[in-house]
């Protein structure tokens, strides 16, 4: 790997695992919808971005705005306070984060997640520096990351086919499409692992295979995958 081979993480569900504090947050809105909670198994095996497609799934319908806006309120709220002792890095997620720097990567951070909530927990569990750019959601909740990838490359001003991301969610294999960069899918988040198979991307079980593989995706599949995107993107 050459010192110009970029990544770009996801943070929850990736780096960070908050299973739990997600999981209690889900439940307590979905008694707020007279739905009842789910465990972790149907969690990871209905949860998709738009996170309201989620809610549709375990509903049975499409939400109401009202019901939407209740909902994700009552997530978020739940989510913060649930978070402090519901969450902590993965298993080998700061030894991914160095080992990367040590083999003369760079990498950067693209989350969801509130951007100042998302930079305080960088700075809470320590691993701030050791990304080059960390960008959270600044926008409304119930988006999807694409266009918020798109940027994001665009801002790292390097070649598309030198960046790699490396997420949790089908939502990332869209992203990265969108953007014309690679990916590789980690199954210790939010989603099964028959969901990311079913996007075609590359999938690993563990971070340090997800580091592996990439750092060591061909250049000719990544040169492909910028190619089908236009610069302006």
């Amino acid at each position: 790997m050459t010192s110009r081979r970029h990544c770009v993480w996801d943070w929850n569900g990736t780096i960070l695992d908050d299973s739990q504090a997600r999981l209690l947050a889900v439940n307590e809105s979905l008694a707020g919808l007279r739905i009842a909670p789910i465990d972790m198994r149907q969690y990871r095996d209905t949860y998709c971005v738009p996170v309201p497609d989620f809610y549709a799934r375990l509903l049975g319908r499409q939400l109401t705005r009202d019901e939407w806006l209740t909902a994700d309120n009552t997530y978020q709220a739940s989510y913060r306070r649930h978070l402090p002792h519901g969450s902590h890095l993965m298993n080998g997620a700061r030894a991914a984060l160095l080992a990367w720097i040590a083999r003369g990567g760079t990498q950067s951070l693209l989350s969801l997640h509130t951007h100042d909530h998302l930079l305080a927990e960088l700075s809470h569990h320590g691993v701030g520096t050791l990304f080059r750019l960390a960008e959270g959601r600044r926008g409304p909740t119930g988006g999807t990351k694409a266009d918020a990838m798109r940027r994001h490359v665009l801002n790292l001003a390097l070649p598309r086919h030198q960046i790699v991301t490396i997420g949790d969610a089908a939502d990332d294999a869209v992203a990265a499409e969108q953007a014309g960069i690679a990916v590789v899918l980690y199954t210790g988040g939010s989603h099964s692992r028959a969901a990311l198979v079913a996007t075609g991307a590359h999938v690993a079980d563990t971070l340090d295979e997800a580091l592996t593989l990439a750092s060591t995706l061909p250049l000719a599949e990544l040169t492909a995958r910028e190619a089908r995107v236009p610069i302006a993107a």
